[in-house]
């Protein structure tokens, strides 16, 4: 048995087709087909069911499948490691999760200064909810979070360290031809029982959804959404309103969320929130790590001022 052989499985079997798991492995067909059998030999299972229809996994092949992918995934981990530990300064992957909308700073720096600072590195970021990013932070299996919270004492980032970047008001979010901009007024209650809301994945925005239930009654709840593209265009074609901060739009990698109208409710609600990166002290992060880090603040208190 060898790696080889376990790749053939692999690319066979997301193909069902001998000819075209040849072709993108470039050898011959017959060649796999000499590799395929003399594995199924190895193992004493018949992986594969030829027919006029095409080269067919078999339900024992099938229960093989994962473990096979599982065994290749491991290889590139080790052979990715090794190349890390043989050449620490030449290697580097950097992991990031934010939350919601707020991407455009964290891509430009990496982007704008890859070449004279992070020409070596892999740069990993993605959105994640506040309790998935707290979770992969405290699990160490990311470098860092940005996240957005109305009170750095929660109990919920207990034991590890968070890094104020900026503060930032929350806000009602709404199309331009809202009859809630043409009030002259600060928004009320009743006001908002006459909208329909859609909702970031955001444990914030629901605690905030539910306070202004208790307070003016059921509100209604059409789109719960993680993208600026997604949430811009229920804005705009639903009519819909969202809670969202300021720098949200400055921030997003959507061009058209910046334009959204903003409702003050800070009569209403607490709406004071800080920015910033939450780590593991017991985490190293690295030199490189934390000059791009370094790097995103400067870019995202420049958006803020």
């Amino acid at each position: 048995m060898n790696f080889e052989q376990l790749l053939y499985v692999e690319v066979l079997a997301q193909h069902d087709s001998m000819q075209k798991a040849a072709e993108v492995l470039h050898i011959s067909k017959s060649g796999l087909s000499l590799a395929i059998n003399q594995f199924e030999r190895e193992l004493g299972v018949r992986l594969f069911d030829k027919s006029s229809a095409g080269t067919q996994l078999t339900l024992e092949g099938g229960q093989l499948l994962s473990s096979i992918s599982d065994i290749l995934s491991f290889k590139n981990n080790l052979e990715n490691t090794a190349a890390i530990v043989a050449n620490p300064k030449r290697y580097q992957r950097i992991s990031i999760h934010y939350m919601n909308t707020m991407l455009k700073s964290f891509i430009n720096t990496f982007i704008d200064n890859y070449a004279s600072k992070f020409k070596n590195a892999q740069f990993d970021i993605s959105c994640h909810e506040f309790e998935s990013i707290v979770r992969c932070v405290h699990n160490q299996e990311i470098d860092a979070g940005f996240i957005a919270i109305n009170n750095i004492q929660d109990a919920a980032i207990k034991g590890l360290v968070f890094t104020p970047v900026c503060d930032s008001k929350l806000v009602l979010l709404c199309a331009p031809d809202n009859f809630l901009n043409t009030l002259g007024r600060p928004i009320t209650l009743e006001n908002l029982k006459k909208q329909q809301f859609s909702i970031f994945n955001d444990k914030f925005h629901d605690e905030i959804f539910e306070k202004l239930q208790f307070q003016c009654g059921p509100l209604s709840l059409i789109l719960r959404i993680d993208d600026a593209w997604a949430m811009n265009k229920a804005i705009i074609k639903l009519n819909t309103v969202c809670f969202g901060r300021i720098l949200q739009g400055d921030l997003s990698s959507n061009p058209n969320f910046s334009n959204l109208k903003t409702i003050d409710i800070g009569h209403i609600i607490d709406d004071n929130f800080k920015l910033g990166w939450l780590t593991n002290p017991n985490y190293m992060i690295s030199e490189k790590t934390q000059e791009l880090l370094q790097d995103i603040t400067t870019e995202i208190k420049k958006d803020a001022q």
